[in-house]
């Protein structure tokens, strides 16, 4: 038997008005776990959205996504008692929170503050050590059973959030389907693949104009085109494809990437996830994709060689490749990921003009 889960969500300016119909259906006892920033930039939106849902713990995840904060949570007596779990804000915030429902056997209800990664409707946490650097990706049992994204919210936060979340949303179809390449695919991992595609041609047609309405903290078509892209399709693969097909060398180079502290410090996720969708299609030889997103990558300026992740082009990397190499992210690719294809690929996009 298999069961498969496709996002369920609310969106708009107004969509925190759907908080208590959507919690009423587990529960009427909520734990509030929040990013402090997250929590003050939706409260006014937040408090009256709650109605007579009844709040028995109001507390901050913490700063970082570890197991150490997550035990924190399904230690905590109040949270314990909750009938549903509500994250609010980004992606360790959120996948903080679904690792701890998950533990606890209880339903979680995301709200989205920033449009950066697809963590709020996944059913999987990233996790990390306290240092910042990479730790594993536990599976989990169930997605969470809502998302609300609070489209005014996410536009007045800070647009580098959505920048980074365009670069990740396009890795997704890139990794997704050199991941699936010569399977035999069933129904679910096929509709992932084929939804994929929204993660791409999608975002470069309608990414510009969305980070322009943001900059003006404007809800405009487009930046809600964006919003769903990057919450909702590239969330729906996740949730679709075999686990083997979710991500490949982007990921798997982020995740290497983070063994050098001030790439967690200074960078984001997606912001260094695109620079490897770069490299995997210049190490896959993919040259219409490559000049297409190299193109993006510079309209809107994600970015494009190393300098641009304050790393130089004489720097060996043998600690971040022999990282990326040994990644779960690596295990089935369609040909062996070696760190000498990969340095490759670096040094030949260092030289890549588009």
């Amino acid at each position: 038997m298999k069961n498969v889960t496709l996002p369920r969500y609310t969106i708009g300016p107004d969509a925190l008005n759907d908080l208590e119909r959507v919690v009423s259906a587990y529960g009427r006892k909520v734990a509030l776990i929040h990013g402090a920033k997250a929590y003050a930039a939706c409260q006014a939106l937040l408090t009256p959205a709650l109605g007579s849902l009844d709040v028995v713990r109001e507390v901050c995840y913490g700063q970082e996504a570890t197991y150490e904060n997550v035990a924190r949570l399904t230690e905590d007596p109040d949270v314990r008692r909750a009938d549903v779990l509500v994250g609010i804000g980004g992606g360790k915030c959120l996948d903080t929170v679904k690792l701890a429902g998950d533990q606890l056997g209880k339903p979680v209800v995301t709200i989205a503050t920033i449009a950066s990664t697809c963590a709020a409707v996944t059913k999987i946490s990233i996790m990390y050590n306290a240092d910042g650097s990479f730790k594993d990706i536990p599976k989990l049992k169930a997605a969470p059973v809502h998302c609300l994204i609070p489209t005014s919210v996410i536009a007045e936060a800070p647009i580098q959030y959505l920048w980074a979340g365009i670069g990740d949303t396009m890795a997704k179809h890139v990794e997704c389907t050199f991941s699936a390449r010569n399977d035999q695919l069933d129904y679910a991992s096929e509709l992932g693949r084929t939804i994929s595609a929204m993660c791409f041609e999608p975002v470069i047609a309608h990414g510009a104009s969305a980070l322009r309405a943001a900059k003006n903290q404007e809800v405009s078509d487009d930046l809600e085109q964006i919003i769903q892209n990057i919450l909702i399709s590239t969330g729906s693969v996740s949730l679709l494809v075999h686990p083997d097909y979710n991500s490949a060398l982007a990921h798997a180079l982020f995740y290497g990437l983070t063994v050098r502290e001030h790439i967690e410090k200074n960078h984001l996720h997606g912001e260094v996830v695109s620079y490897g969708t770069l490299v995997q299609l210049m190490m896959d030889g993919q040259q219409e994709m490559l000049q297409k997103a190299y193109a993006f990558h510079r309209q809107i300026g994600l970015p494009v060689c190393l300098a641009d992740l304050e790393l130089s082009k004489d720097d060996p990397l043998s600690d971040v490749l022999e990282m990326a190499e040994k990644n779960q992210e690596l295990n089935h690719v369609p040909y062996p990921v070696t760190q000498a294809l990969i340095r490759k690929a670096i040094d030949d996009l260092e030289n890549y003009a588009g």
